[in-house]
């Protein structure tokens, strides 16, 4: 299993445009606060797995400089889950067991997070998900808490309610298909919480298709939709299937608006779209649209010479969560971590203010929506439906 542990050493310190001074001189190394994460850092989105582990390593060299975390130095180690429920639990196993870490971030799939739940409630080690939005995450079908299981993002009934009352409300439209992956646990919950907000505020369901991840030939199901011929499409997929099924629309003469969640959000839209995704929209996190965020951005591309992926925003909120809750606690003891972890009622990330529901361990926070136009991505600005 592929490992990356971030040792920061005066030796190896930077200076960071964050507002970091040198290097802490009486920084704690023999001790260090060890911090893992368990993302797909190989496969076809690793280009995610390893923004947020750049996040949390480029996190930690600044807090190091600035002296650590209780004086002690932060050690970041990371570990390939491939995107995939069993090597994502056997890395998480491997972290706790093995390394001794007293948190775990990651991973940014709800089937991966779900299958870790159950083993960090037996293991008792806190694990915050980035990106992972399934209800189940954290808190089981029965409804009962896994109680050190956490998240940065908002969840699916949440991002389907805003994408429903955007595509209803905002841009008017009135009848809508979806095609969910079936496989996918993201997809079916944020597919089916779209159509229910936008029938429940009066919009009619006119085709409901599915497929699966892997498949490369959508037409049977798009052919269907093009009969139906509906105002919006929505296609709550991650964003290479969301731009193959858009390009194979298209091919067909569908005219509808697309409509997606997070699973869109990537630089790589546009180039991987073709043009077909044009006049869309989806909703997420506000990303490098504010301005901590952005000032972080120049500083992640100067240290990695890569494209920006809002990713490693939520590695930085996620090692800052866990500094504030070992900060609050004295201590960096698993237990204590979970307790400050649900009791936050206050945390200022890049991703902006959240605090954290006790009883579900789900954050409120914020969320933006986005469009496709003039061959490139804009931010449309923040929507709550509730403050109109």
């Amino acid at each position: 299993m592929k490992k990356r542990v971030l040792t920061v050493t005066a030796a190896a310190a930077l200076t960071l445009a964050l507002g970091c001074g040198a290097f802490a001189q009486d920084l704690d190394t023999e001790n260090p606060i060890k911090i893992g994460y368990v993302g797909a850092l190989s496969g076809d989105t690793a280009l995610w797995g390893q923004a947020g582990l750049n996040g949390m390593e480029l996190t930690a060299k600044q807090i190091n400089e600035e002296g650590g975390i209780l004086s002690r130095e932060v050690q970041i180690i990371g570990l390939d889950g491939k995107g995939a429920p069993d090597d994502s639990v056997t890395a998480y196993k491997k972290l706790v067991e093995e390394e001794g870490v007293c948190a775990v971030v990651g991973t940014n799939f709800s089937s991966c997070n779900i299958a870790i739940a159950a083993v960090a409630d037996e293991l008792e080690v806190p694990v915050i998900a980035t990106a992972a939005s399934n209800d189940q995450v954290t808190v089981d079908s029965d409804g009962n808490l896994h109680p050190y299981s956490f998240r940065l993002c908002f969840i699916d009934s949440y991002m389907g309610y805003l994408a429903g009352t955007y595509a209803y409300d905002e841009l008017g439209l009135k009848t809508c298909a979806v095609i969910e992956d079936i496989t996918d646990s993201y997809s079916t919950s944020v597919g089916d919480y779209m159509v229910q907000t936008f029938t429940d505020l009066g919009g009619e369901l006119v085709a409901s298709e599915e497929a699966q991840n892997g498949d490369n030939d959508f037409r049977a199901q798009l052919t269907k939709i093009a009969a139906a011929q509906p105002d919006v499409v929505f296609i709550p997929w991650n964003y290479e299937n969301v731009c193959l099924i858009a390009q194979q629309a298209r091919e067909l003469g569908i005219t509808s608006v697309f409509f997606g969640a997070d699973g869109w959000d990537t630089t790589e839209l546009i180039d991987l779209s073709n043009g077909a995704l044009e006049g869309c929209y989806y909703v997420s996190r506000p990303g490098f649209n504010l301005p901590d965020a952005a000032a972080y951005g120049e500083v992640y591309q100067k240290e990695y010479n890569v494209a920006l992926e809002s990713e490693c925003l939520y590695g930085n909120d996620g090692v800052q969560w866990i500094k504030q809750a070992i900060e609050a606690a004295g201590s960096d003891d698993p237990k204590a971590i979970r307790d400050q972890l649900e009791a936050t009622d206050s945390f200022d990330g890049l991703l902006g203010h959240m605090s954290v529901d006790p009883a579900t361990h789900n954050p409120s926070r914020d969320a933006a929506i986005f469009e496709v136009k003039d061959n490139e991505v804009q931010y449309v600005g923040i929507y709550d439906p509730e403050s109109k």
